[in-house]
């Protein structure tokens, strides 16, 4: 889904990580977006992630908010 380098695959991503029971899915998840979120900032693309992030920050779902605060936060994207 995050090949798709869109809103809606992250999303999707963000949705299933928020949803996810055991650990090790988790953090598989977790470095999945962490390495979207490098390709992004290694193609100079950083205003789009973000961009992505304050969308999926006011989201309906309260999972994919989290998930999106959590990663916008400084220092905190790799948890």
């Amino acid at each position: 889904m995050l090949e798709r380098r869109d809103l809606v695959g992250l999303r999707a991503v963000l949705a299933a990580l928020s949803r996810a029971e055991e650990w090790s899915t988790a953090d598989q998840l977790d470095g999945e977006v962490f390495g979207y979120q490098s390709w992004m900032i290694a193609a100079d693309r950083t205003d789009e992630f973000v961009d992505q992030l304050v969308r999926l920050a006011v989201d309906q779902d309260a999972g994919v908010r989290d998930e999106a605060l959590r990663l916008s936060r400084p220092g905190s994207n790799h948890e």
